[in-house]
Formats: structure tokens, C-alpha cells, sequence
């Protein structure tokens, strides 16, 4: 009898310690890794803290990856090949969602609670076939942000924002005169940027017809912006040794600094956004524009965003679906989206969420520009189209390669293929 209830304790003992390991989630995360003020790690920390409160006996296990696409989600496949890796991965929603769609689980069936929160173009760009496979933290967009204070040390009246194509070129020309570097820049993302700002621009609501044959990069207003972007690199405005430095975070935190440039094309979520800009060189420093505005433009002052910028799914191959469900959901709903919006100054896509400081006076201003958002083309591409879109960029504004002209026409060849 002895023996047996040593065994028993024994099998219990086993047991148990194999019920525990079955609670380990791991999370693989690209922003995991940035511990800066305003940087995900802390939120992240945060909140997994409070789901393993909420779910004793679980421990969640975060997992930094690669910033950068073209490192980051081939890790992803190479986990895919072998059908094991983490049980949550993070993805951007629209063409890198639909491109592993195969690999992520259907989350409609642990959602039906708090799909509702969430805003339609948000549900929309996670969506594959109609089913959710990714719950966002983020909606994200692009814009132009300045530096006021380097503008007021050119002369430039800091409240008024270059958003007129003969303003901006009068500005630049003021501070790189005045020994300031007029455009911070980082690799292509900067050119890439800039041309979905100005998309915005020129196809207005229209911009889903690049993808369905009804409208066309030769809008002339489109290839206006893209001889204009030839312009500025031309005139020296574009910071060229910038296209060396890597984006994400090095030129980001650049232009972070007090005399680290004056303008700067970024992001609305996640880095390098109205926050942290506000956070380093002071709230009353920081202004914002959308997009250069043309002459003969249609549409003006249109702001570009992306229903959702980043998002958990849960993998197919973990063996806790339901408890990953269960992670995904917290950390995008409730007190688990507060705590990472209010931390980052990312916007949030749930509803009943919205986090950031409201005295912030830019946030002000780009949330009156929201009123006039349009949807941003690289997620409505194939999952790649970024990349190769970047490429197409490098060739015509940073080598010099090819002519606009021709930049416009591979431009068309590469969202048509």
C-alpha cells in the first residue's frame, strides 16, 4: 500500500509538473525589444504580468524578434516548415496576414464578445475570407512631423506648417540654408512613406481602385509627388547619408534629438510617433501636416491610415489554442489595450480603448486630420509588395537608376502582379 501511494504521489507529481508546462505560452514579437520611454517592452511586461494574475498557474514566455520584415517573417516560415514555433506571433494585418493565413487560427469562435469593439476597418485589414485570424493593438497611419523650434531658429514661423508644395520647397531651402538638415531620413522607408501620404492625395477615397484596375500611378497628381520626392533628394534636402541608416529605430531617434533634423516622415502608432517626438523635444515643439498639398489637386490635407498596424494571432500548431485566444483577446481589449496605448502613444483600433494623453497639442492636430483618413495601398497588396516596393524606390530616388517615368510604370507592373 506504501509503494502504491508513493506511486500515486509520484504520477501526481508528474502530471502536475506536465500541467504547468502545458500553461506556457510563448510570444514572438518584434516590438519586444524596445526599451526605450516610450517603447513596447514595458506595456508588454505589464500586461503579461497581469494575464499570468488573472490565469494562475501560467507562465508567459516573450520572445524579442527581428524590427525588420525581411528578417522577422521568414523566421516565421522557417517555423511553419517544421509546424512548430510559438503558440502568439505578432503580424501587420492586410497582405503579411493574408500571406500566412494557412498557419493562423480562426479566432472568430473565442471573439463573439468583443468583435464589436473593434472598428470595421480594423476587422476588415485582420481578416482573411471572412474570418478574423488577427486581433490589432494599433491602427496605423503616416505623416510629416516638425521640428518647431529648428524651424523658428531658420526664420520659418513654427505654426504654420509647409503643407503646400511651394511652402515646403521654401522651407527646406530656409533650414538647409540655416546649416539644419531639412529632412531626417532612414533607408527607403522615408520615400516609401512619403509616396502613401501622398497617395492619399491623389486618389482620395479611390485609392482601393489601384488594385482593381480602375485607377492608375499615372494619376498625375501621384506622379507629381514622386517628381517632387526626385526634387528634394536632387536639392539636397533629402538627408542622402540617411538612406544608410537603418529607420527603425536609429533615424527615428535622430530626429528625436534637438538638432537632429526638422522634418521627419513617420508613423502615427507604435515608434517613432506624436508621443515620443513630444516626450524628447517638448509638446509644444512638435507639429504634424498629413500630406504635401498640389496645386491641382482634387483632395487635400487627406490623412493615410491603416485600419490596424500590428496584431496577435495564435498558431496553428500550439497546443493551447484556447489559452492563446484567451492572450490575444486580453491584451487587445480592456485594460490590456489602455495600458499599451496610454504606454507607447500608439492608437488604438478598439473602441472602448482609446489611450494617449489628450494634452498633448499634436495629437490634437492629427486627430482632427483623421476625420479625412484614406486607406493606405501597400497592406491591399500581396504579402511581399512592400518590399519589392522599396526596391522599385531605391533604384529611382537613391541610385538614380531609372527615370520617374519609368519608376511609374514598374510602379504599375509591381501592384498588378
Amino acid at each position: 500500500m506504501m509503494k502504491r501511494a508513493i506511486l500515486n504521489l509520484a504520477l501526481v507529481t508528474v502530471f502536475a509538473t506536465a500541467s504547468l508546462a502545458a500553461q506556457t505560452l510563448t510570444v514572438w514579437d518584434f516590438k519586444y525589444s524596445e526599451v526605450n520611454a516610450t517603447g513596447a517592452q514595458a506595456p508588454m511586461k505589464a500586461n503579461d504580468a497581469a494575464f499570468e494574475k488573472a490565469n494562475p498557474g501560467v507562465k508567459v514566455v516573450h520572445v524579442a524578434q527581428p524590427t525588420v520584415d525581411t528578417q522577422y517573417y521568414p523566421i516565421i516560415q522557417s517555423a511553419a516548415a517544421v509546424n512548430d514555433g510559438p503558440d502568439v506571433a505578432m503580424f501587420h494585418p492586410g497582405a503579411r496576414v493574408e500571406g500566412f493565413a494557412d498557419i493562423i487560427v480562426d479566432l472568430d469562435p473565442y471573439i463573439k464578445d468583443v468583435k464589436g469593439q473593434f472598428t470595421a476597418a480594423s476587422i476588415e485589414m485582420c481578416s482573411v475570407g471572412g474570418k478574423v485570424k488577427v486581433l490589432p493593438i494599433t491602427m496605423q497611419g503616416f505623416g510629416i512631423y516638425y521640428n518647431k523650434a529648428l524651424f523658428k531658429k531658420a526664420g520659418l514661423d513654427p505654426e504654420k506648417a509647409p503643407k503646400s508644395s511651394a511652402d515646403f520647397l521654401a522651407a527646406c531651402e530656409k533650414l538647409k540654408a540655416a546649416g539644419i538638415v531639412p529632412i531626417t531620413t532612414g533607408q527607403t522607408y522615408t520615400i516609401d512613406f512619403f509616396l502613401r501620404c501622398q497617395a492619399a492625395n491623389a486618389y482620395g477615397p479611390n485609392v482601393a481602385g489601384l488594385f482593381n484596375g480602375t485607377q492608375k500611378f499615372d494619376n498625375p497628381v501621384f506622379k507629381e509627388s514622386a517628381a517632387f520626392m526626385k526634387t528634394l533628394v536632387d536639392k539636397g534636402y533629402i538627408e542622402k547619408d540617411g538612406f544608410s541608416r537603418p529607420y527603425f529605430m536609429d533615424s527615428i531617434d535622430k530626429f528625436g534629438t534637438p538638432s537632429g533634423g526638422a522634418i521627419f516622415i513617420g508613423l502615427l502608432s507604435d515608434v517613432g510617433n506624436w508621443k515620443a517626438f513630444s516626450d524628447a523635444l517638448g509638446v509644444n515643439n512638435v507639429g504634424y501636416f498629413p500630406a504635401v498639398n498640389f496645386p491641382d489637386a482634387k483632395y487635400k490635407d487627406q490623412q493615410v491610415m491603416q485600419g490596424a498596424g500590428i496584431g496577435y494571432g495564435v498558431m496553428k500548431w500550439s497546443k493551447n489554442q484556447k489559452l492563446a485566444a484567451a492572450y490575444v483577446k486580453f491584451v487587445s481589449t480592456g485594460e490590456g489595450a489602455k495600458t499599451y496605448s496610454s504606454a507607447t502613444g500608439s492608437l488604438s483600433p478598439n473602441t472602448q480603448a482609446a489611450g494617449g494623453a489628450t494634452t498633448y497639442p499634436v495629437l490634437k492636430v492629427i486627430q482632427n486630420y483623421l476625420k479625412s483618413g484614406q486607406k493606405d495601398y501597400i497592406p491591399l497588396g500581396y504579402n511581399g509588395y512592400e518590399d519589392e516596393a522599396n526596391r522599385l524606390c531605391d533604384r529611382a530616388f537613391v541610385t538614380g537608376e531609372i527615370s520617374i517615368d519609368k519608376f511609374i510604370d514598374e510602379y504599375q507592373k509591381l501592384i498588378t502582379k
